[in-house]
């Protein structure tokens, strides 16, 4: 027996994997298929826990008992309700589908290698966290994952683009006056996009550092930096990862 469910872990492990490592190798060759499952995956999963959150948070918004006579007011606002949580969703989700992109397209090779692998890294130790919450205190990793895992997992994506060297002023000049031509294609604006990313970071970091310690600074900078985005991005899909084991665990 013994043997026999820990043959079964394996092999949701191995299929938790393997769906991440798909997820990255999809933004990988495919950014804009990425974006676009980014999207699809963010609203499925925004327009019923938005709508939630916002039933769940009606006593906050209103002065007034949700029971009885007195609730006559919010039940006239649950179209309302609606309206806000599926925008809400939408905005989101467009947001996300927009980061999913433009991490992902560029023209470095080597530099969409590394931010692959570190997307990977971070929607499995966000998947992994899931499932402890789950395990350890009956959470639900859905709503954990979509309203609270977006920081952490920034922090680990956003810690990791901080050790690709920053380009130099020269570099980037020499690619906006020689590289990049006058209707620049998704793949040269974005890595465009990425290089001025980079040196905005390096400018802030330097800024940091004349009030804070080295340490503090660079921690502050990593918080601040737009790589955080991508936390949401990465949240998104260790939500379907710890949703996918969650529901083969019931099963076996």
């Amino acid at each position: 027996m013994f043997l026999i469910r820990a043959f079964v872990n394996l092999l949701i492990l191995v299929v938790e994997l393997a769906l991440i490592v798909g997820v990255a190798a999809l933004g990988y060759f495919q950014p804009l298929w990425f974006a676009a499952l980014t999207f699809a995956v963010a609203l499925a999963i925004g327009s019923r826990l938005e709508v939630l959150r916002l039933q769940n948070e009606l006593r906050f918004y209103f002065d007034r008992d949700t029971h009885g006579p007195a609730a006559s007011a919010p039940a006239r606002a649950s179209l309302w309700l609606w309206l806000v949580a599926l925008t809400e969703a939408l905005f989101k989700a467009v947001l996300a589908g927009v980061v999913a992109l433009v991490t992902f397209s560029g023209t470095d090779a080597n530099r969409l290698l590394w931010v692959a692998i570190v997307l990977a890294i971070a929607i499995f130790a966000g998947s992994s966290v899931l499932r402890w919450l789950t395990n350890r205190f009956d959470a639900r990793p859905g709503r954990w994952g979509y309203f609270r895992i977006g920081v952490p997992l920034g922090v680990i994506f956003s810690t990791a683009m901080a050790f690709l060297p920053a380009p130099t002023y020269a570099k980037i000049g020499w690619d906006l006056l020689f590289n990049l031509s006058a209707r620049p294609t998704l793949a040269q604006g974005s890595e465009m996009l990425f290089l001025l990313k980079q040196k905005f970071d390096e400018l802030t970091l330097a800024l940091l550092q004349t009030v804070f310690s080295p340490e503090l600074a660079q921690a502050i900078a990593v918080v601040i930096s737009v790589n955080m985005l991508t936390g949401f991005v990465a949240g998104i899909y260790a939500v379907m990862a710890a949703e996918t084991v969650r529901a083969l665990e019931g099963r076996s």
